[in-house]
């Protein structure tokens, strides 16, 4: 009987074990969620959700194990896109030699310099053709020329400047440059003389026609005032009519001046909006990049 027993035991031991074991045979391995492949499909997740800080984590936490152009220019292009130009250059340079994504590196070195707005060292690179990409020289050229259009410096030659646009577009860049070249702005000590000559014409020759015919009113008011005081012996009241007179014609002289120096920084304002909206709308002239997502 105790023989039996014993049997039974071992026998449903035996068993136990052998579903054990068969159960944990077909469990899977525990995955590993750290694991290079994993780092790297995270961060093309977060890359392409615009998640750019969080992707460069994970990019180089791959980059550690693994030595990859396309994510290495991937963590170049993510400083770029949240505005860390610095970084984006020094990132871009590590691909400068014997990558295939050399000419890639080299535009995205100029771009950063052009986002930056560091647009003297972006024109002294491209006139020395430093790092000048072969495949994007008509870009990079493009981007230099867009440049003018966005600081002080003076205007090349138009030919040279249009030649790097596409035809369609020819026109519009002419008339750009034209706008540059020759704004309609107003001069200051003009508009001081002429409110000079007649009160309020200043101001209405830099178009704020409203105060320029408040500014005439006023001032002839004011000397009409003074003169009936003084005719009828009213001398004090004539005086401070004067006075005030005296301080509304200078006044008005001042302001005329300063209304044309008003305007001016306006025309260059407006112009300098109407240019990168332009430009932005047509992504600079720049390739899109799809190949990254």
């Amino acid at each position: 009987m105790r023989l039996f027993k014993a049997r039974n035991y071992i026998f449903c031991l035996l068993i136990l074990l052998f579903v054990s074991t068969t159960v944990k045979s077909q469990t899977p391995a525990e995955e590993n969620y750290f694991s290079v492949q994993n780092r790297l499909r995270f961060g093309n997740y977060l890359f392409s959700e615009k998640d750019y800080l969080r992707a460069v984590d994970e990019f180089r936490e791959y980059l550690k194990k693994e030595n990859n152009d396309t994510i290495q220019f991937k963590v170049a292009e993510c400083f770029l896109r949240i505005n860390r130009f610095d970084e984006a250059s020094a990132n871009y340079k590590t691909l400068f030699f014997h990558s295939p994504l050399s000419d890639n590196a080299r535009l995205g070195f100029y771009k950063s310099l052009f986002f930056k707005n560091d647009f003297p060292l972006l024109k002294e690179f491209a006139d020395n053709k430093d790092y000048l990409p072969e495949s994007f020289e008509e870009e990079v050229q493009r981007l230099k020329y867009i440049s003018y259009f966005l600081d002080n410096s003076t205007l090349p030659d138009t030919n040279k400047f249009i030649q790097y646009f596409p035809d369609s577009n020819r026109a519009d860049i002419s008339e750009f440059y034209l706008m540059k070249q020759y704004p309609p702005k107003k001069n200051p000590t003009k508009a001081a003389l002429l409110s000079a000559v007649v009160p309020g014409l200043g101001k209405i020759y830099t178009e704020q026609i409203g105060d320029g015919i408040t500014a005439f009113i006023t001032t002839g008011l004011l000397t009409f005032l003074s003169i009936n005081n003084f005719n009828h012996d009213h001398n004090f009241r004539g005086w401070l009519f004067a006075g005030l007179t005296a301080f509304s014609y200078a006044g008005n002289i001042y302001g005329s001046a300063a209304s044309a120096h008003v305007y001016n920084a306006g025309i260059k304002l407006s112009f300098d909006k109407e240019i990168k909206l332009y430009f932005e709308k047509r992504n600079y002239f720049l390739p899109n990049n799809d190949w990254l997502k």
